[in-house]
């Protein structure tokens, strides 16, 4: 089990250049990937998008490329001469055509642009190569920080599982009391309202057979008890399973909501907020499990 909050960093070193890479991710309902690079490298955009698509399955991913020399590479200039001699050669031209007496020197024409240029860059090709060695080191890592928080958060879904769990038995408990107990109420009220007046026993017996019907909630436990037990089982697989709790929590929450709206007990709603306070923990939770 996943969380999908999690960070990561790696680096690819060539004699070059040094390639760092920070990665963050947090919840959303698909697989989205941003990426900040340096310009010039779209074709390496599509690459990382396609490579955490095919490691991860939810989550929003932020990708921050910083490229830098390597201090130990010793660099080398490179001299464009035909650029040189093109500079020279204009440089002459003017000359001859203005009648100057100034000759270019050697200080002059290293000046101009791109006659001398540093040779730092790795081949294009290769720059892949020493981007997906620190992808897969900073993602790893992301990896294991996703894992670790997925650890936490099933502990305690786990722990509120085991609440209503025990939230559910105990409306379980009220429940078989809630008709007998009408039943003493109608009674009482009856003979408080018609004093002297004889009780229509079957009356009686079909209004308490009405209200057991319609305040019967059965049905609603054993649903909710399966729920749990899906939850339960869902919380071991290893697979993504964020969108299978999600659907779960609706359906728990849905016969939450009958038992109390069936229920007239006091002591049922009580319980019943509580355990729909523990529903909500737990959604809030789930929010964040890939």
């Amino acid at each position: 089990m996943y969380s999908m909050t999690g960070y990561g960093k790696g680096k690819g070193e060539s004699n070059k250049r040094i390639y760092n890479i920070e990665m963050r991710s947090v919840n959303h309902r698909f697989l989205e990937v941003k990426t900040r690079l340096p310009k010039g490298m779209l074709l390496i955009e599509e690459k990382i998008d396609k490579y955490l698509k095919e490691k991860f399955n939810r989550g929003s991913f932020s990708v921050f490329i910083n490229i830098e020399s390597n201090k130990d590479y010793k660099e080398e200039f490179k001299i464009n001469y035909s650029l040189a001699e093109s500079y020279f050669n204009a440089g002459r031209n003017i000359k001859e055509h203005f009648n100057l007496g100034y000759d270019l020197s050697l200080q002059d024409i290293i000046r101009y642009p791109e006659v001398i240029t540093v040779d730092s860059t790795d081949e294009e090709e290769d720059i892949w190569l020493y981007i997906e060695t620190a992808l897969a080191e900073a993602s790893t890592n992301l990896e294991l920080m996703r894992k670790d928080e997925g650890l936490k958060l099933k502990a305690d879904c786990m722990e509120r599982i085991k609440l209503i769990e025990a939230s559910v038995n105990e409306v379980g408990k009220y429940s078989v009391d809630v008709v007998e107990e009408y039943k003493q109420k109608l009674n009482e009220r009856i003979k408080t309202l018609l004093d002297s007046v004889p009780v229509n026993k079957d009356r009686i017996a079909y209004e308490v057979a009405a209200f057991a019907d319609k305040s019967n909630i059965t049905e609603e436990i054993v649903r909710l008890e399966i729920h749990l037990g899906h939850f339960r089982k869902y919380m071991e697989l290893d697979e993504p399973i964020g969108r299978k709790l999600d659907f779960l929590i609706q359906e728990m929450n849905r016969e939450i909501n009958t038992i109390g709206s069936k229920s007239s007990s006091t002591d049922i709603a009580a319980i019943v907020v509580n355990i729909k306070s523990e529903i909500e923990k737990i959604r809030e939770q789930i929010q964040n499990i890939e």
